[in-house]
């Protein structure tokens, strides 16, 4: 059971509330095709990098302000008196970073899939190709909570040796090494000092996180057990929203305190230590 069982929405949740009013299923992915090829019905779309990411002083893939997330969702027909369920064709990350998002503005009621629309099909809940028409309205978020999020500052202590916090890199054993990724930066390596474990080991193919015991044993052999604050970064803050989402949703570690600016920010700022090789 999550600790926090109200940020998953089953599948059983799901079937009961497609055509709720006060429900809205956001579909959110890489691209508009994964929507076009097949939806809930009813979900609207975003794209992820568009709609929950945004460019700022030369770093990519920020959190956006609260004003520019208060213009997305009000143009999805979105207000703070709906339930979000936010979904993905497949195995996807954005589910994740777009509920961080919402919770670092204190939506009042979001949830994640706790699967892929492909595996909720397979559970016979319907999908769609169908658009809905949406009516704009005006959505008021809360003030950004200092308490998901941390800061280059505050990692860079833990990489110059304090030991009351760690870090956790999300990427790939190649990224973590010092080999090039999917996006380009003007540095390569990880933040020194971070321990490693690459999100794509907590969910399987259908984009379920594996069980809390295996999720605990995964994260303790990689040296994190949740007993003081753990800081999970990427290459964006995209795939290190999914750690965060285990950590601080499933297991309960609410020390856990996504880096939005990642790898995209730690490479730019070349006064930052970095860290190369195995």
């Amino acid at each position: 059971m999550p600790a926090n069982p109200d940020s998953i929405a089953s599948p059983d949740w799901i079937r009961e509330h497609l055509d709720d009013p006060s429900v809205v299923f956001v579909h959110t992915g890489a691209s508009a095709a994964e929507y076009e090829s097949g939806h809930l019905p009813g979900a609207v779309s975003t794209i992820g990098y568009d709609d929950f990411t945004v460019e700022r002083d030369g770093v990519r893939a920020l959190v956006p302000s609260k004003e520019e997330m208060e213009a997305t969702l009000g143009r999805l027909g979105i207000d703070e008196s709906k339930t979000v369920v936010l979904t993905a064709s497949g195995k996807s990350n954005w589910p994740h970073r777009a509920y961080w998002v919402l919770r670092y503005f204190r939506f009042p009621s979001v949830k994640v899939a706790d699967r892929s629309v492909a595996a909720l099909a397979r559970e016979g809940i319907p999908t769609t190709t169908e658009v809905p028409q949406v009516a704009p309205v005006e959505c008021h978020l809360g003030e950004p909570d200092p308490s998901v999020i941390s800061t280059w500052q505050e990692v860079l202590e833990i990489a110059q040796g304090d030991a009351s916090a760690a870090v956790l890199d999300c990427r790939t054993d190649d990224e973590y090494v010092g080999n090039p990724g999917a996006h380009a930066a003007p540095r390569l390596g990880r933040v020194p000092g971070a321990f490693h474990l690459n999100w794509e080991v907590l969910v399987d193919d259908d984009g379920r996180f594996l069980s809390d015991e295996r999720l605990r044993a995964i994260y303790a052999a990689a040296g994190i057990d949740g007993s003081k604050p753990v800081f999970p970064y990427c290459g964006g803050g995209i795939r290190s929203s999914t750690s965060w989402f285990a950590m601080y949703e499933i297991l309960g570690w609410t020390n856990a305190r996504n880096y939005d600016g990642s790898w995209a920010e730690w490479a730019v700022r070349s006064e930052l230590p970095i860290q190369t090789g195995a």
